[in-house]
């Protein structure tokens, strides 16, 4: 995997260094082997091993270069990439300006290639560079020996590391299909590794997150409050959804309580517009942006990518379909997650009104470069876990319709919609799962995309949309393996149809 070591050619350490306070170049100068973190100098101490950790979440968020470019949402899997990628692979979103530019066109009309993939190769590099960070922090934890790093530092970075591998794998592999599973940084055993299959990409993933939830803090102490890094219950979130896409729905119901009863750190947010602030009870794990890197200033990603240019008459990327818009029954408080604009989407064409995602309020008109963040970006939030345990009560997992029509009425109550009545069977409790995760989790991190296809309605309904005709194949339903990836490891094959 090419993309996967040749950011170490130096040594095993030099990404992390990139984020401690020490200078790389001191790194770098260490004589130590090829693909070997330094662990003397990146885990001498709880504040070095601290900001290793720190350090991947930094690139998570703000890319490789964060000064010299206005936003990462083309570039990073945990940047934007993953909802606008998703998002317009579904029928969730459009790109206004249609064909004017191809990497998001063709994914759009579902018409990717191998050759012409669009974005799909930053969600593999990115998703792989966050995977070998972890495991850098993992190995160099496990070989580190100074004695100003406790035991219990070390286990709970340790769970935090695999917490970060298993989060990147989740899209991956929900993306890609089958992927290689990389569990360490040695050149040697990664270099020319084949896929995995999927189904033990997903036994991997419970591995880590049970493991990682074990070792993980329950609070947040690390960051002061904030939830801007991961604690135990971000690992069972995660848990939850991967038992949900297993079909392990006794699984997903008690991973999702047991996030679901911390009462004194997780509630809804009654208005769902501080669902995304900085202070959101709801959230369960945040990234924090820079806010003086570039001209996005203190927007998140998402937050600048999606709005237009200017207010009401700017051009918005990202734009919600009609389907997505019959989707939203009247009253729905859920609708101040959405704005309007009024623009040409080309050349000699009439204005239309467009609607856009509107979850994060911070965008390009009214962010300020150096200011205080009033938004964080939002990774893990409640409101799915509720949704997560209806579907997984609703087709058997403990509590059965019943307890699946309670949870539904937890969302619809916050977002002022009313009950659904008891007497609803089986389907029509599953149709308003569907109804609900497509109106709560709209352009977020591709759920739609992926709920499509894990309940297999991905083909009846995006054949029907006139944007995706004709239908290149049900093969689009996963994104082609990057071509410079395969050049350089025989080993890795291109998915079926590319």
């Amino acid at each position: 995997m090419q993309n996967y070591h040749k950011i170490f050619t130096v040594s095993g350490g030099l990404l992390l260094c990139a984020f401690l306070h020490s200078s790389c170049k001191k790194l770098v100068s260490v004589p130590d082997p090829v693909n070997t973190i330094s662990t003397s100098q990146v885990f001498g101490s709880e504040k070095q091993a601290n900001g290793a950790m720190v350090g991947i979440y930094t690139r998570m968020i703000n890319g490789d270069d964060p000064f010299l470019t206005t936003s990462v949402g083309d570039r990073s899997f945990a940047g934007g990439l993953s909802t606008f990628m998703g998002g317009l692979s579904s029928d969730e979103l459009f790109y206004f300006t249609g064909t004017a530019d191809n990497s998001w066109y063709m994914p759009n009309a579902n018409k990717l290639t191998a050759f012409d993939a669009g974005r799909c190769g930053y969600i593999w590099t990115s998703a792989y560079t966050s995977i070998y960070s972890a495991n850098g922090v993992i190995e160099g934890i496990a070989a580190a020996t100074s004695p100003n790093l406790k035991d219990s530092v070390k286990r709970a970075l340790t769970g935090e590391a695999k917490f970060v591998r298993a989060f990147a794998y989740f899209y991956l592999t929900n993306f890609f299909g089958d992927v290689p599973l990389a569990l360490t940084i040695d050149f040697n055993k990664t270099r020319l590794m084949p896929r995995t299959p999927q189904v033990q990409v997903y036994q991997q993933l419970v591995q880590d997150l049970k493991e990682a939830a074990a070792a993980m803090p329950e609070a947040y102490p690390t960051s002061m409050g904030e939830r801007i890094r991961p604690n135990r219950y971000a690992a069972s979130a995660l848990l939850a959804r991967v038992y949900l896409y297993q079909k392990d729905y006794a699984g997903a119901v008690e991973a999702a309580t047991t996030v679901i009863n911390q009462t004194s750190l997780y509630q809804l947010e009654p208005d769902p517009d501080n669902a995304f602030t900085v202070a959101s009870r709801e959230a369960i794990w945040q990234l924090q942006q820079a806010n003086a890197a570039n001209m996005r200033g203190n927007a998140t990603p998402e937050g600048y990518d999606m709005s237009p240019s200017m207010p009401k008459i700017g051009i918005a990327p990202y734009c919600l379909t009609d389907m997505q818009m019959k989707a939203f029954e009247p009253g729905d408080k859920r609708l101040s997650w959405v704005d309007s604009t009024k623009a040409s989407p080309g050349l000699n064409l009439p204005e239309i009104v467009a609607y856009f995602p509107n979850k994060y309020k911070i965008g390009r008109t009214n962010n300020a470069f150096g200011a205080p963040p009033r938004e964080y970006y939002v990774m893990l939030r409640l409101a799915e876990l509720y949704l997560v345990r209806a579907e997984a009560a609703a087709n058997g997992g403990p509590g059965g319709l019943s307890a699946a029509i309670a949870d539904l009425n937890v969302i619809r109550s916050r977002a002022g919609l009313p009950a659904l009545s008891n007497s609803l069977n089986k389907e029509q409790v599953l149709a308003a799962v569907a109804k609900e995760r497509q109106t709560e989790l709209f352009a977020e991190w591709g759920h739609r995309w992926f709920d499509l296809k894990r309940t297999g309605k991905a083909h009846d309904i995006l054949t029907a949309l006139p944007l995706k005709q004709p239908w290149a194949g049900d093969y689009q339903l996963v994104y082609p393996i990057p071509i410079s990836e395969i050049n350089v490891n025989h080993f890795l094959t291109q998915n079926s149809g590319y």
